[in-house]
């Protein structure tokens, strides 16, 4: 293999486009498809909570289903099962059978969410992991917005069904792109195959050391720590701040605009097939734009100020949005309101959500924590899923609004008093951190991590039996 991070980042790519595309699909054939089956707003909410539901399954699925199918084999079945269940979910001839198939769909798009980031970080040497990950979570943006865009092009001829089904190309491509490369060398060490892993490193050109310095910034599915331990009392504290942090991340609305952009617009008195597709397209790529900004900027600005930049954005935007659905301020104030709102998500909670988890556990506790934050995530989701569009059709967009908007105060105080800034810090420190109540210990191991240890090739192959 002659560009092995290139053939790892075109995967990354490519599994950022399906989980982007597809995750975003039904925002942009949801008009056409309520009419198309007379839905009422709670249905409506329906075919988002479907997905939803099916996400919380594979997210429970994709650590056992990595361990025993390896990282790139679960993700080739996924993005196999997404590409033939887009197709039948496109076909769909009652609201039955399209719920259900989203369903599948969110299963699928559980484990890619879960998977493909541990495949990511195990795939290529610590020197370009970063940006490789960098182009995943790119690639997700700019998925959600070109299912706008496309949409829009579909949109005259009233092709609902061609729009749901777009999304299959991308899911086929990323399966084929993963066939082309091997399995990690971590998922082989596991299994006590070291010979394989040591092939595999060679192949794809990473150094021993990025294995056995356990250099990984994402938790593995395969931490062997209990769920029990997250709320023993050395790492409870850390436990509830990663749920709580997690969240807040869905429930300040983030996914009511990434849902419900077309109806929200409406609300707002637009109109027409540019408005209410373009526009919200153009809202993804701004919000592409600045996780791409915060990625690059995020060492000098630290954490702990990208999130209350991020969330103070976040703020002003859903108060843009109240006096416009009060009739008090033009429409043109309740999109830059979208925008800024979208900008700030992206700059703050969505580029750093999994940092905390990933650097306050432990090894063996890294998967069972990164999984309790997303539990809490996906819960918010389905809230704001099924009931968002009620809630804007009962309680009208002013009061709504102001809802979110006193939601994402609590969040960037919850910020403010609770998040500590642990940019330049090393995971040893971070964890101490955390060990001893919420206190920066004053002389902290250099470079250390507490309980950490990843065998080495030369120790898996002692291990051989």
């Amino acid at each position: 293999m002659r560009r092995p991070g290139a053939a790892v980042g075109m995967a990354a790519v490519l599994l950022g486009l399906a989980y982007g595309y597809d995750g975003t699909a039904m925002a942009g054939a949801q008009i056409l498809v309520s009419e198309a089956f007379h839905l009422s707003p709670f249905e409506q909410g329906t075919l988002y909570a479907g997905p939803v539901v099916g996400l919380i399954a594979g997210t429970l699925l994709a650590g056992r289903l990595s361990n025993l199918a390896g990282r790139r084999g679960a993700l080739v079945l996924a993005s196999a099962i997404c590409a033939a269940a887009t197709v039948v979910s496109a076909s769909s001839v009652n609201t039955l059978m399209l719920v259900g198939t989203r369903a599948v769909l969110g299963i699928t798009m559980g484990v890619i969410i879960v998977v493909a980031p541990v495949f990511i970080a195990e795939s290529v040497r610590a020197t370009i992991r970063g940006r490789t990950a960098v182009l995943y979570q790119c690639a997700t943006a700019f998925g959600c917005a070109a299912t706008y865009f496309v949409s829009y092009v579909l949109a005259g001829g009233g092709h609902w069904r061609a729009m749901l089904a777009v999304p299959a190309l991308c899911a086929a491509a990323a399966a084929i792109a993963l066939l082309r490369l091997p399995e990690t060398a971590s998922w082989y060490l596991m299994k006590g195959q070291s010979e394989y892993a040591a092939e595999v490193m060679r192949t794809l050109g990473i150094p021993e050391k990025d294995l056995t310095t356990g250099t990984v910034p994402l938790p593995a599915p395969h931490a062997r720590g209990r769920y029990t331990e997250l709320f023993g009392p050395k790492y409870r504290q850390l436990a509830f701040f990663v749920i709580t942090l997690g969240f807040f991340v869905q429930i300040t609305g983030i996914s009511a605009i990434g849902y419900f952009s077309p109806r929200i617009f409406q609300g707002m008195g637009y109109a027409g097939d540019f408005s209410l597709l373009v526009l919200p397209g153009v809202i993804q790529l701004l919000s592409a734009i600045a996780a791409l900004l915060c990625a690059l900027a995020i060492d000098r600005v630290g954490r702990r100020a990208a999130l209350l930049t991020g969330a103070g954005l976040m703020t002003a935007g859903h108060l843009l949005l109240v006096p416009v659905f009060a009739g008090l301020a033009p429409s043109s104030v309740g999109l830059l309101g979208l925008a800024v709102f979208a900008v700030g998500f992206n700059a703050g909670f969505g580029a750093l959500i999994w940092v905390f988890a990933a650097e306050g556990f432990p090894d063996r506790l890294r998967g069972p924590g990164a999984s309790a934050m997303l539990l809490s995530n996906l819960v918010a989701n389905l809230i704001i899923a099924q009931f968002f569009l009620s809630a804007l059709s009962s309680l009208g967009g002013t009061l709504t609004f102001a809802l979110l908007l006193a939601v994402n105060v609590m969040a960037w105080c919850y910020v403010y008093f609770r998040v500590p800034d642990t940019s330049n810090r090393t995971l040893g420190e971070i964890q101490t951190y955390w060990e001893n109540g919420r206190r920066w210990d004053a002389t902290p191991p250099a470079g250390t991590e507490p309980g950490r240890h990843r065998p080495s090739l030369s120790e898996g192959r002692k291990q051989r039996p």
